[in-house]
């Protein structure tokens, strides 16, 4: 009972929480630390920990969330988080052959770099501007260095403690067996 009914509403209402301390309280901070981009980084450790269906059911909720409170048109963000979590599986599953730290890094950082060029682009679609202006604008290469760092710091700090907490990810060894 618990695991059908508690355990998605609690992860629905955790997610909720970490969009609305996103758009309240990150959003806030100094331009430095206001480029931490908390809801991608619990998007792809949701798709690398908890499969694709958790990630997708993420993207849902924190692009419903996002896209409620944000000034470009409604579903930027549900587009931008499919988009990105279906890049991040694909490049999981092709490129990335196991769940090491250095896999979660680089998929977290391809993730962070596909979500601001996908998120401009789209929201300059829906303005008189062209779609690639934002190429142009140092603006953009700043807050894309900020957050890619941002992300590594916290793919690193996430992982350790995943690693901690559970026996998923321990070094096994064979043995070898000697009777022959």
């Amino acid at each position: 009972m618990f695991k059908k009914i508690w355990q998605p509403a609690l992860f629905i209402l955790g997610l909720s929480l970490i969009a609305v301390f996103q758009l309240t309280a990150i959003a806030n901070w100094p331009t430095f630390f206001s480029q931490i981009n908390a809801v991608l980084i619990v998007l792809i450790f949701c798709l690398f920990f908890l499969g694709f269906r958790a990630a997708i059911l993420g993207a849902l909720v924190v692009g419903f969330w996002l896209d409620l409170f944000s000034f470009n048109f409604f579903g930027l963000y549900l587009i931008a988080f499919f988009l990105v979590i279906l890049a991040a599986k694909r490049i999981s599953l092709s490129l990335l052959t196991n769940r090491s730290l250095y896999s979660f890094w680089l998929l977290i950082l391809v993730s962070t770099i596909a979500y601001n060029f996908i998120v401009k682009f789209l929201g300059g679609l829906s303005t008189d501007a062209s779609p690639f202006l934002f190429l142009a604008q140092k603006s953009f290469w700043l807050t894309l260095a900020y957050q890619s760092a941002w992300s590594a710091v916290f793919a690193v700090l996430l992982f350790n403690l995943s690693a901690l907490l559970t026996k998923r990810f321990q070094p096994f060894f064979l043995e070898k067996n000697r009777e022959l």
